[in-house]
């Protein structure tokens, strides 16, 4: 949103800023400087009608003076009565103070009576706006042209100048889709630059907390096949019993969970794909035929008649089956059967498993595919599982440049939507 963007705040800082300026000039010359300098004329051009008067101003040279000083002149006495101008108020409407004055800053007439050295009277109308208002509108003009080019080029300041904050903010959208191969530039030296490079150094050391993590992982699965190797011979040598079937079920359990952090590596690291073009239908009715003994069941429907992948079939049958395992696991009596609908849009085909069982919080979506999360907290053994199920579905759906999420709209029960690219 602008009004949540630093550079819109600046920006909008810098206006104020150049309009609280404009409207500060204009004060000063409307209030301060314009009285003043009107003062000053009134003194100068009273003295100076006083001069002409003295002179006994003549009607050729009264005319000549109007035309060149723009200002009016009236004569009336025992010489008779003239004027300059046919618009120009009589001697009397000025003394009795009849003539409406125009107090406009830039644009005024004065009045002056003065008496002639015959007798009789002059008056003078200067008028004082066409040369000040020229001034006037040029200086507004350049104000006006001069806060222009303050915005411009503090727009175009601004936009360089906060240039790695929005590649920061980039990075930092890149660092939370999971891309921990993020890495900025920072050319600056400044504030900015010095953050970047935190960013940079705080991302290399997330990266290699992850890489020690699985390289811990994959190193205890395989320290911990050898002591499984010698507990599988061990019970081979234990009588029957519910012992020896609980203890042979934990082993069993143990050798998944090292296969599917061993499998996990392997697509990690780019290897154990074998892809074949396959058509996805016949893999999804024959992982969905294993489970129709189990309740609620598995209904799979498709509104093509084939679905062409190029995919690694067996990779493609361990998601699926983990899928229909889990929602199988969490489904009410009253369930109804597991909805597998597959479907081609545009160049990619979607698989949708959805159960009714109680679904998953939507506090905890973001969070299921992560390797050892539960929505179950307490690892009951009633739902079994060590939370590498789908963490391994996203890993194989991912490999095979697909993705696998969990549909949110969903509810109750949980959806999720697994995508692939058509086979060419």
């Amino acid at each position: 949103m602008l009004h949540h963007s630093v550079f819109t705040k600046l920006l909008a800082i810098m206006l104020a800023m150049a309009l609280g300026l404009l409207a500060l000039v204009s004060f000063s010359f409307f209030y301060l400087l314009g009285p003043g300098i009107h003062r000053s004329m009134d003194l100068v051009l009273r003295s100076y009608t006083r001069d002409l008067a003295a002179t006994r101003l003549p009607f050729a040279a009264a005319k000549e003076l109007s035309a060149r000083a723009h200002v009016g002149i009236r004569y009336e006495g025992p010489a008779g009565t003239w004027a300059t101008a046919e618009n120009l108020p009589t001697v009397e409407s000025v003394r009795r103070g009849f003539v409406p004055r125009n107090f406009s800053v830039f644009s005024r007439r004065n009045h002056y009576l003065v008496p002639a050295p015959d007798g009789g009277t002059y008056l003078f109308e200067w008028t004082l706006g066409p040369g000040m208002g020229d001034a006037h509108d040029t200086l507004v003009a350049w104000l006006l042209a001069s806060m222009a080019g303050v915005i411009v080029l503090a727009y175009v300041v601004l936009h360089r100048l906060l240039r790695p904050l929005r590649t920061l903010n980039d990075g930092v959208a890149q660092l939370g889709a999971g891309n921990l191969e993020v890495v900025l530039p920072h050319p600056t030296r400044d504030e900015f630059g010095r953050l970047t490079e935190a960013f940079n150094r705080m991302v290399g050391r997330v990266r290699a907390m992850i890489d020690a993590r699985d390289r811990l992982l994959l190193d205890v699965s395989h320290e911990l096949r050898s002591p499984l190797t010698r507990l599988k011979v061990a019970l081979e040598f234990l009588p029957d019993g519910p012992q020896r079937a609980g203890m042979a079920s934990d082993v069993a359990e143990m050798e998944r969970m090292i296969a599917e952090l061993l499998e996990l590596e392997r697509l990690r690291s780019g290897r154990g794909l074998q892809k074949t073009r396959r058509d996805l239908l016949p893999i999804l009715q024959e992982v969905a035929a294993q489970f129709q003994n189990t309740p609620p069941g598995v209904q799979v429907r498709s509104s093509a008649a084939e679905l062409p992948v190029e995919v690694d079939a067996d990779k493609i049958r361990v998601v699926i089956r983990n899928l229909l395992e889990n929602a199988t696991k969490y489904s009410l009596p009253q369930s109804r059967p597991i909805e597998v609908v597959a479907a081609q849009e545009g160049g990619a085909i979607v698989v949708r498993v959805t159960d009714d069982g109680p679904g998953i919080p939507d506090s905890e979506a973001e969070r299921v595919f992560e390797p050892f999360f539960r929505v179950d907290r307490s690892r009951s053994k009633n739902t079994g599982g060590y939370g590498l199920g789908l963490s391994l579905c996203k890993r194989v759906m991912q490999a095979h440049e697909g993705d696998v999420v969990l549909d949110l709209a969903r509810h109750p029960g949980a959806s999720f939507v697994l995508t692939l690219p058509k086979a060419r």
